[in-house]
């Protein structure tokens, strides 16, 4: 398949996939920061924002504001259209990466079913949709090694929300691990840029235009910030694991499995997005955290998936999105979280019936490093 109709197809299932788990998506979330996005876009960088830490977050609803139509459809078209275009480059990637459009097909499956993006779906009044658009880009720059592009956007984007900052610091971590690949001193370069662009952002609103976040649960560091409340909000160990399962639910599993197989690029940056969206887990909610890490889950999960079967893979890659769909939007159109995760169970104890043969020795693994 050629590149325009791959991009072409791509794009086709990521919208059809998009719009179906948005439709499915309760009318209105039970919580949501709507209002103090709309408040920012509509007063942009105006003195004493009271709207803690979205006071920063402009770009999305900014641009927002300048769309022609009632907020309630333009909130959900942004939703729709940045899910649908990350979907798709996410496709497109990872089928450079593995056997092309079924490949593509699955990490489809699994991205637009992922709880973040599901998520988006329950609550879309939200930067997050443009965030994953931000991250999936850059994760294909890093694979390209197109860092002038990723240090475009990411610049661009740390004003749409701080986390595409961890996206450019990702990228560097997975520079110092590849010395040898070049020009790698040129993504340690726009990490540092970035960040300092970040910060030099936050430090001139909170000095000249007094804006304070320190009374934000996310601020309080010292006291365990977002983690803490998730905690203890999160009785018992169970629902804990649960949670930190729902993100991907077996496509974790699929994604440790398809490391040893994955290319190397993708590898490195696997290694160097461990340690700032793990960071990230103290002031976000884990599942909306890891979520984030879309990027690289899908396109290794995949890496898995596309080794067995098709069919047996498109059932695993249906069944785990049917389940991270459910617990992510809270559809009243999909059965019991508790049978959806029967079912994506016996769908990855196939994939691994399948791949037993083929799992190498200890002695036949490769190393990261080399």
């Amino acid at each position: 398949m050629t590149g325009l109709r791959l991009w072409g197809a791509s794009l086709l299932l990521n919208a059809i996939l998009a719009a179906a788990v948005q439709w499915s998506a309760p009318a209105q979330p039970k919580f949501t920061d709507r209002l103090d996005y709309e408040w920012v876009g509509q007063h942009p960088l105006e003195s004493g924002c009271t709207a803690a830490v979205y006071c920063y977050r402009i770009l999305v609803p900014v641009l927002l504001e300048q769309v022609p139509v009632a907020p309630e459809t333009r909130w959900r078209a942004s939703r729709w259209t940045a899910t649908t275009i990350a979907g798709a480059i996410v496709a497109v990637t990872t089928a450079g990466l593995a056997s092309g459009m079924p490949s593509a097909i699955i990490a489809s499956l699994l991205v637009q079913g992922s709880y973040g993006f599901a998520f988006t779906a329950y609550d879309p009044y939200t930067a997050d949709p443009w965030v994953f658009v931000i991250l999936a880009l850059t994760s294909w720059c890093w694979l390209a090694n197109r860092w002038r592009a990723a240090f475009m956007v990411t610049l661009i984007g740390i004003f749409a929300k701080e986390t595409v900052a961890l996206i450019s610091v990702s990228a560097a971590l997975a520079a110092l691990v590849s010395p040898r690949r070049h020009g790698w001193r040129n993504w340690l370069v726009q990490a540092v840029v970035v960040s300092v662009t970040l910060l030099t952002y936050r430090w001139l609103a909170d000095t000249y235009l007094g804006w304070d976040i320190s009374q934000n649960a996310a601020a309080k560091f010292s006291s365990g910030s977002w983690l803490r409340i998730w905690w203890n909000n999160n009785p018992g160990l169970p629902l804990k694991a649960f949670f930190l399962f729902a993100p991907f639910g077996f496509g974790w599993l699929f994604a440790a499995a398809g490391v040893w197989r994955a290319p190397r690029d993708l590898q490195k940056l696997a290694i160097g997005a461990t340690l700032p969206f793990l960071a990230l887990n103290y002031v976000q909610n884990p599942e909306r955290a890891l979520g984030n890490l879309f990027f690289v889950v899908v396109p290794l999960a995949t890496t898995t998936l596309s080794r067995v079967p098709i069919g047996v893979g498109l059932a695993a890659a249906i069944t785990t999105g049917l389940l991270t769909t459910k617990v992510g939007s809270s559809t009243a159109w999909l059965p019991s979280s508790s049978y959806l995760l029967i079912a994506a169970a016996a769908s990855a104890a196939l994939v691994a019936w399948h791949l037993r043969p083929s799992f190498p020795s200890r002695a036949e693994r490769p190393t990261l490093g080399e």
